[in-house]
């Protein structure tokens, strides 16, 4: 069993109520920090990583809800229990669906307050646990199916070079077929395998100071000849001194890679390709203070995106529902992508018109 104290914030307005939660806590063996109001909380959750939070509902600067919208936005592992001093119902039930473990109603009982919190960690870390077998068992499947499919891949190119023999023209057309069904598969279990990783938690990123400049100009350098034979054209406009900033090079370049190929896709003929660098001022959530990003963009022009589809974008089963047959991709790509934005705690979104 680990010596690591579980990490609590207790976030509430009332300096007595709050102060006798902390010093009960401290007590028991966690390692406490409190805030006066909800702006504070944020920052608390800012500048560090915290197992469970006790969030009154009614505090200044910025309500329970908000507090806990941030938390479940920026820090998804961490256990929020509200607090009230009325029995709300409604409330209550807001709180849940937006994530709260717990509504607690005040006075609390302190008594029963610890085993309560020991029982929500241990909830946790079985659900955890349960999760990363999930994971892993999904992860294995795939590589198991990988592994004879891309012998298959290899056996076909056997065949099609006359290795068994010599191949007839219909029997080089049927091989070929095959080899690219084949490729579709394997195209798509290596973005499930990616996908399943992601969500597992089972990817680090490995960080570095890159110049998103750079990055940009490794990827569209590898779209150069496939843009010009689809007679399309790329223009690159990147903001003078951009910062260098800490990202995963590799993703980030997965990233531009699946947005510069789904431009591609669907650009017509003569049409354009816009990729753009700049130094923008964004806040990512309520009650933050706009800070300086660099915000990078794939435009094309094509047909564009009805407003109903907008929000499926990023939905792994969007096919499910839409019944689109026609794009020729896993489907994943976007959804990847999300996903490598989201663990670095960016943004990440599309706007179109229909036409």
């Amino acid at each position: 069993m680990s010596d690591e104290k579980t990490t609590v914030l207790v976030a509430d307005d009332e300096d007595p109520f709050r102060q006798t939660i902390v010093a009960w806590l401290s007590e028991e063996g966690f390692d406490v920090e409190e805030a006066a109001d909800g702006l504070e909380a944020i920052k608390r959750v800012q500048s560090r990583d915290f197992e469970l939070a006790l969030i009154d509902i009614k505090m200044p600067g910025a309500n329970g809800l908000e507090v806990l919208r941030y938390i479940k936005k920026n820090s998804a592992e961490t256990e929020v229990v509200m607090m009230s001093a009325m029995a709300d119902v409604g409330m209550a039930v807001e709180a849940m669906k937006m994530g709260a473990r717990e509504y607690l109603a005040k006075p609390l009982d302190m008594e029963q307050l610890v085993p309560m919190l020991r029982s929500i960690m241990k909830r946790r870390d079985a659900e955890e646990r349960i999760r990363r077998m999930q994971s892993e068992h999904t992860a294995r499947l795939l590589f198991d199916l990988h592994n004879p499919i891309a012998g298959l891949r290899q056996s076909i190119g056997y065949l099609l070079k006359g290795m068994a023999g010599p191949v007839g023209d219909h029997q080089r057309e049927l091989l070929g077929y095959m080899t690219t069904s084949i490729d579709k598969v394997i195209s798509l279990l290596n973005d499930m395998m990616d996908l399943t990783k992601l969500e597992g938690g089972r990817v680090r990123l490995n960080k570095g100071i890159s110049s998103v400049v750079g990055t940009i100009q490794n990827i569209t350098n590898e779209f150069r000849v496939p843009i010009e034979a689809a007679k399309v054209t790329l223009d690159v406009f990147t903001e003078d001194e951009l910062p260098s900033i800490e990202y995963d090079a590799e993703k980030i370049e997965q990233v531009l890679r699946t947005f510069l190929d789904n431009a591609l896709s669907h650009t017509p003929t003569q049409g354009a390709i816009v990729v753009q660098a700049r130094k923008v001022a964004m806040v990512l959530e309520e009650g933050q203070q706009p800070s300086d990003h660099v915000m990078v963009s794939v435009l094309n022009t094509g047909p564009g995106i009805p407003k109903e589809a907008l929000p499926l974008i990023f939905d792994r089963y969007r096919d499910l529902v839409s019944g689109n047959k026609k794009d020729k991709s896993t489907g994943l790509g976007l959804i990847i992508a999300q996903r490598i934005i989201v663990t670095h705690n960016g943004k990440i979104w599309v706007e179109s018109e229909d036409g």
